[in-house]
């Protein structure tokens, strides 16, 4: 039982909501969800995507204003033998309805000064309603543990709830200058403050091990009345109710640099670099609530990996422009086990993720446009269990933009988001004997995104 309480410790690192790496999100704008590729953005959503593009407004002030609706499901298969109704499926939902986009810029001349405040990581809810494989195994192993003392035990039940919820919020500000008319280059921040919360419970475990005195009918009854009453407190400890109230914060910096290069009028050509950032996550307990697992004060590892994001713009005629984006993620520089002192490699390769879009101007007040981002994980089974895996995935995307004056436009967008199907191997340790367990990851995502862009330049 031990070993569950020490699985649900790993739920302290969560991965992203929708496009992007491990960690980071890069789904930042409704004209992102729209066109699934900005890195090569000259628009007021550039102030994420491409500061150095920024220098191409004309002068005055921009300001932007996004929101993402997301939704994620996911299900979660083991076919442990002791599982009651094994093989099965575990399904956890995960929901952001507020995922705000906010951008700001002010052009003069040849420099360009830009702020943003977006979830940078995280962002949503994860709930599990009957919990997941790891937190229902341990309980499972009762049934072989007691029929091996004699006392056989056919079944087990249990009220397993866990939710959590996990957000990065960047405050980004930039700063942009035109060397001359063909190239730009930008110098900014991101802080990033981080929360996470873990809300649970592991409670009512019952059993039905056939006694001759305290069950001789085999129907259930509590664990830990029963363990107690054959004198066995430390399994009467290990199958009591247990409950998480905690809380996970910190905060860290990331520096950002990005080149604009426009060869031409009908080309456009973006490098950013985000390098990585240095974060660490301190630990409160609410009301003693720990689960037995988490330490006041204690601190956990929770860098972000850094960034390279290239982009391309071009234009073949003056109503369609076709954009391509090139993301790499340096996963392998990153402690993902979350330890100071553990040493376990996680990454084989960085993540990649790339990708092509284009709009098309319908008419002067209407645009339409679609696009596709794939993505190829570097993480090795070490990294994958059931509360953090990473799979392959390839998103679409489309919508419309509408001008609905000379200042504002309006950009409404939705996505969808396929995952190739995970798997891991492994041996559950049943005291000393190895039983192979062969867990499957499967998840989808959808988000649908409205933005609105302000533009008093000229």
């Amino acid at each position: 039982m031990r070993k569950l309480l020490s699985i649900i410790a790993a739920m302290l690192i969560t991965g992203n909501l929708l496009a992007g790496g491990l960690v980071t999100n890069t789904n930042q704008s409704a004209m992102f969800t729209r066109l699934q590729n900005r890195n090569a953005s000259t628009g007021i959503d550039a102030v994420y995507y491409n500061p150095a593009g920024l220098t191409k407004l004309g002068d005055g002030f921009y300001a932007s204003l996004n929101n993402q609706f997301i939704g994620q499901t996911e299900t979660i298969g083991n076919n442990y033998t002791y599982l009651t109704g094994t093989p099965r499926d575990y399904a956890g939902d995960v929901s952001a309805p507020i995922y705000p986009g906010v951008y700001v810029a002010y052009k003069t001349g040849k420099l360009a000064l830009s702020a943003g405040f977006n979830p940078i990581g995280g962002g949503g809810g994860a709930t599990y309603n009957t919990g997941l494989p790891s937190f229902e195994i341990p309980i499972s192993d009762l049934k072989p543990l007691l029929s091996s003392m004699g006392l056989t035990t056919t079944q087990y039940t249990a009220d397993i709830f866990f939710e959590a919820t996990s957000v990065y919020f960047g405050y980004q500000a930039n700063v942009s200058y035109a060397i001359n008319d063909m190239i730009s280059a930008a110098i900014g921040g991101r802080m990033v403050t981080a929360k996470k919360i873990y809300n649970g419970y592991i409670k009512s475990i019952m059993i039905n091990p056939v006694h001759p005195l305290i069950n001789p009918t085999g129907a259930l009854i509590s664990a830990p009345a029963f363990f107690t009453t054959i004198s066995q407190p430390a399994y009467a400890a290990m199958t009591s109710d247990r409950q998480v109230d905690v809380e996970q914060t910190g905060s860290g910096f990331t520096p950002i640099i990005s080149v604009n290069v426009a060869p031409s009028e009908k080309v456009n050509l973006s490098v950013r670099y985000e390098f990585k950032t240095t974060l660490e996550l301190t630990t409160k307990v609410n009301d003693g609530k720990s689960g037995g697992i988490f330490a006041d004060g204690s601190t956990t590892i929770a860098d972000m990996p850094s960034l390279l994001a290239i982009g391309a713009e071009f234009r073949p005629m003056d109503k369609l422009s076709l954009a391509a984006t090139f993301n790499m993620y340096g996963d392998k520089a990153v402690d993902y086990d979350g330890s100071e002192t553990a040493d376990i490699k996680m990454i084989d390769k960085n993540f990649l993720e790339y990708g092509l879009g284009f709009e098309y101007s319908i008419s002067e007040k209407l645009r339409a446009s679609a696009g596709w981002v794939a993505t190829s994980t570097g993480v090795n089974e070490n990294y994958q269990n059931d509360q953090r895996y990473s799979t392959n995935t390839n998103s679409f995307g489309a919508g419309f933009g509408f001008r609905i004056s000379p200042m504002i436009d309006l950009n409404l967008g939705g996505a969808y988001t396929f995952y190739q199907e995970g798997s891991k191997g492994y041996n559950h340790m049943l005291g000393t004997i190895p039983v192979p367990v062969m867990d499957t990851y499967n998840k989808e995502t959808w988000v649908v995104a409205v933005g609105l862009d302000f533009y008093f330049g000229k």
